[in-house]
C-alpha cells in the first residue's frame, strides 16, 4: 500500500510539472502578440494626409487633422494642385490618394526657415526593445543650396519629453525631380520610451516650400 501510494504521488508530481511546463511555454510563445497591442500596425495617424482637403490654390492653407503646424504652416497640397511639385503622373507611393504633406505657399511658409508638422504618439511599456521602421515617400524640389528638401524624423522620448533615441529619412539629396522615393531605417525602441513623435520638416528653397511626402509608416514588430 506505501509503494502504491508513493507511486501514485510521483505520478501526480511528473503530471503537474508537465502541465506546467506546458503552460509556461504556452505562455511565453503567446506573450509577444498577447502584451504588444501596437505591433505590426502603422501607428501614424492620417499618415498620408487624406483627412482634409489638400490645397488647390497658391497661397491657400489646409489643416491637416491628426497633426500639429509648429512652423511654416505645415499643410497638405492635392496631387492635382497645378503649381505644386508633385502629380498623379509623378514617381511615387502606389497606394497614393488625392493628397500629400507639402510645404506651402502662404507667406507663413515663404518667410518661415522650414515648415515642420509634428505627430506624437504614446507608446506602452511592451514595445521597448522591440524593432520598428520608420518609412515613406520623399520628394525634394530641386537640389543643391537653393533646393527644397524634406526630412522625417521619430523622436522616441521617456514620460517628461525627454529624447531618448531618433530615426530619420532624409536629407537625401539622391532625390530629384518631381518624384518622390521610398525611404527607410530600422531600430529599436529604447528603454524607458512613453511617447514618440513624427517630425516632419521642409526646409531651403528661395520662395516657395514645394518640397512634399506621403504615405509614412511607423511600425513596431
Amino acid at each position: 500500500m506505501l509503494e502504491s501510494n508513493a507511486t501514485t504521488r510521483l505520478t501526480s508530481a511528473l503530471a503537474a510539472v508537465v502541465v506546467l511546463a506546458m503552460a509556461l511555454a504556452a505562455a511565453a510563445s503567446a506573450a509577444p502578440g498577447a502584451t504588444c497591442g501596437i505591433c505590426g500596425k502603422n501607428l501614424i495617424k492620417n499618415p498620408g494626409a487624406e483627412a482634409g482637403a489638400g490645397v488647390t490654390a497658391v497661397g491657400a492653407f489646409g489643416v491637416v487633422p491628426g497633426w500639429t503646424s509648429v512652423a511654416g504652416q505645415f499643410g497638405a497640397a492635392a496631387y492635382t494642385f497645378g503649381n505644386g511639385w508633385f502629380g498623379m503622373s509623378s514617381k511615387g507611393s502606389p497606394t497614393r490618394r488625392k493628397n500629400y504633406f507639402f510645404g506651402g505657399t502662404t507667406t507663413e511658409a515663404v518667410s518661415a526657415k522650414a515648415t515642420i508638422g509634428t505627430q506624437t504618439i504614446k507608446l506602452p511599456a511592451a514595445a521597448a526593445g522591440r524593432k520598428v521602421v520608420l518609412g515613406g515617400w520623399i520628394g525634394n524640389y530641386g537640389s543643391g543650396p537653393s533646393g527644397n528638401m524634406t526630412q522625417v524624423r521619430a523622436d522616441f522620448a521617456d514620460a517628461s519629453g525627454t529624447v531618448l533615441a531618433r530615426l530619420r529619412i532624409g536629407n537625401d539629396t539622391t532625390i530629384a525631380g518631381s518624384d518622390m522615393a521610398f525611404r527607410s531605417r530600422k531600430g529599436k525602441v529604447p528603454a524607458g520610451a512613453a511617447q514618440v513623435t513624427i517630425v516632419v520638416t521642409f526646409a531651403g528653397g528661395n520662395n516657395y516650400k514645394l518640397a512634399g511626402a506621403d504615405d509614412l509608416s511607423l511600425i513596431v514588430a
